[in-house]
């Protein structure tokens, strides 16, 4: 396995602020989704069933605003971040009252925004003159971020190892995409070909997702579901017009749909290696269980391949997190969807569904809970059994939710895999008790590990270890028993300062690291911070026992010299400040 935390970085005609110098993109290069405010647009949102009554008022709002925007823009097609700023920066008249398009765009949820622009966004071609849309294209040897290739290289080069494997060998290894994560399961497909294609492969796209497995499910039979296929994306998935956006991967969507399980099954046995995207974990559960939980053909059919070593799985943010489950040391390990580490430690964790973005502006969050609220679910894909997994994880703080949810759900771990970092995951025939990892990538991977002393309740957490193992690391775990071997270039720290550890507002961006770091690399035995959350104080502890171990180093991709320091053994703790 390769597990990937998110925050990849590649060049490509639709983030040319990934790459070192602007390439020369063909014409047919997609530089930008588009969005056209046209009158039978308009009439298509206005005239929605789904908003309920008491957001009627809004929608008439949106309605104005979107006439409005529609006279200054004139039938020119725009990006989203120009609509965006657009709406916000303009000011329409509803009623005899003046409404702030600023207020107006911030009092919509996520699932309100996501059909409004839906319902706008228009295939990007080449001239007028051709039904052809563009697609995104990818330049990978001019990304800026080595890190962020090197990982997809070293999936690349995996795959290869286990086309070497079987006969007969092909030239190149086969990649299957699934983009089930994404709520649009159209969007990253061209991505991800051009991706894979540069750096090797052949490749092929997977149209599993959570619509066609409900349209394989349709009370009026498979064929019925398939050619109603936009019906079931938009209840699966809140996604809308994919048809006009993408006409060829919708046309395949369909046929494919059509084909049924079979022949999806057939297309996982061709592959060396399947790569599961980014978006939302709860969506690729979906795609690939059933509503009893029971594995779909799908799923089945990956479990035994990679069981059998015939098949290199890999995830990034959503596409890793997803993959957690299973029972390890009589402890079933559950699946993180949401939640924010200040509202995790005060709160706990609620075992229900996740709250849709935005809930708090509907009420829809449901009764107590809200946008931050850590949630969990039973299982996941119950691929990775030995803890549960996290992701974007340093950079948005996320540390808090993840000691919260293995101290209360009686886990043993839990892996926190930071962005632009890959976690590889290894197994050994002879001895499959035994799992080996191995840290590759820009950042680090995060383990919170409960012990015997450790306890959780709301507002207070105690001796929870943790370990931060950096790019060349290894690790293992066996019955629950954690060997650790730092990189053979990392060195004890030998400064002797033992300044006063301190940091405000721990759990806000990357703080918690840039403390435990700054422990790390000195002599110091302790590290506090602070967060505040329902009006009262909270202090974190970070405090190094004799048997913490710490190392630092220097690493060098390309031109870019990365700092590291990795640790063993910090114990955690979390109380109400007096």
């Amino acid at each position: 396995m390769v597990l990937m935390g998110g925050g990849l970085s590649i060049c490509s005609s639709t983030q040319e602020s990934a790459c070192v110098s602007t390439p020369q993109w063909p014409d047919e290069a997609k530089k930008a989704e588009l969005y056209l405010i046209q009158p039978h647009y308009i009439t298509n949102i206005s005239n929605a069933e789904d908003w309920p009554a008491d957001r009627k008022p809004l929608l008439r709002q949106v309605t104005a605003m979107l006439q409005h925007l529609q006279s200054k823009l004139a039938d020119t097609p725009v990006t989203q971040r120009e609509l965006s700023r657009l709406w916000r920066s303009s000011e329409v008249e509803v009623n005899g009252s003046w409404v702030s398009g600023r207020e107006l765009y911030s009092s919509l949820s996520g699932a309100e925004l996501n059909f409004i622009f839906d319902q706008l966004e228009i295939a990007v071609k080449k001239s007028s003159l051709t039904k052809n849309r563009v697609e995104e294209q990818v330049s990978a040897q001019l990304s800026k971020d080595q890190f962020s290739l090197g990982l997809y290289q070293q999936f690349v080069d995996l795959a290869r190892e286990v086309n070497a494997n079987k006969k007969p060998v092909k030239k190149a290894p086969h990649i299957v995409v699934l983009t089930a994560s994404g709520r649009d399961p159209y969007a990253a497909v061209d991505f991800y070909q051009s991706l894979f294609e540069q750096l090797g492969a052949t490749v092929s796209w997977l149209p599993v997702n959570a619509a066609y497995q409900a349209a394989l499910r349709d009370s009026a039979g498979a064929e019925a579901g398939c050619n109603n296929f936009p019906h079931h994306l938009t209840k699966e998935q809140g996604s809308f017009q994919r048809a006009r956006v993408y006409p060829d991967l919708a046309t395949k969507q369909k046929e494919f749909c059509l084909k049924g399980s079979d022949n999806a099954v057939r297309l996982i046995g061709k592959a060396d290696a399947i790569f599961i995207n980014g978006g939302d974990q709860s969506l690729t559960y979906k795609a690939l269980k059933q509503p009893d939980g029971t594995d779909t053909p799908e799923l089945a059919k990956i479990r035994v391949m990679l069981e059998r070593g015939k098949l290199i799985l890999a995830g990034t943010s959503a596409g890793t997190a997803v993959l957690s489950g299973g029972s390890y040391l009589g402890q079933q390990t559950v699946m993180i969807s949401n939640g924010q580490s200040a509202q995790a430690l005060y709160q706990g964790a609620l075992a229900q569904p996740a709250p849709a973005d935005g809930c708090e502006n509907d009420r829809s969050c449901g009764e107590g809970v809200d946008e931050k609220s850590l949630t969990y679910q039973a299982s996941g894909l119950n691929l990775f059994p030995w803890g549960v997994l996290d992701t974007h994880f340093s950079e948005r703080g996320r540390q808090g939710r993840l000691l919260t949810l293995v101290a209360q759900t009686q886990a043993s771990f839990g892996f926190g895999v930071d962005e632009a970092t890959g976690l590889l995951v290894g197994f050994d025939d002879k001895n499959p008790s035994l799992v080996r990892f191995h840290v590759k990538g820009n950042n680090g991977v995060y383990l919170a590990e409960r012990s015997a002393n450790s306890q959780f309740k709301p507002s207070k957490l105690t001796e929870m270890t943790s370990h931060y193992f950096t790019n060349g690391d290894s690790f293992s775990l066996q019955q629950g028993q954690l060997i650790a071997n730092f990189a053979d270039w990392k060195y004890a720290p030998n400064t002797s300062n033992r300044p006063l550890l301190n940091s405000g507002n721990v759990f806000s961006s990357d703080n918690y690291r840039q403390l435990a770091q700054l422990l790390c690399g000195t002599q110091s035995r302790d590290a506090t911070g602070q967060f505040d959350v329902a009006g009262r104080e909270y202090k974190l502890k970070l405090h190094r026992p004799a048997e913490a171990a710490s190392r630092t180093g220097q690493y060098a991709v390309g031109n870019v010299h990365k700092s590291y320091c990795s640790y063993r053994n910090v114990l955690v703790s979390v109380e109400p400040a007096l």
